[in-house]
């Protein structure tokens, strides 16, 4: 079951790239603006 691995993995990068998109989202409306 490759697929269903690779899937995990997809699944599990953009839920870490989500957070960091969110932190950085929050830091940039705490700091200049």
């Amino acid at each position: 079951m490759a697929a269903a691995r690779t899937n995990a993995q997809i699944a599990e990068a953009l839920a870490t790239l989500a957070n960091i998109v969110a932190r950085d989202n929050d830091h940039g409306r705490d700091g200049e603006k």
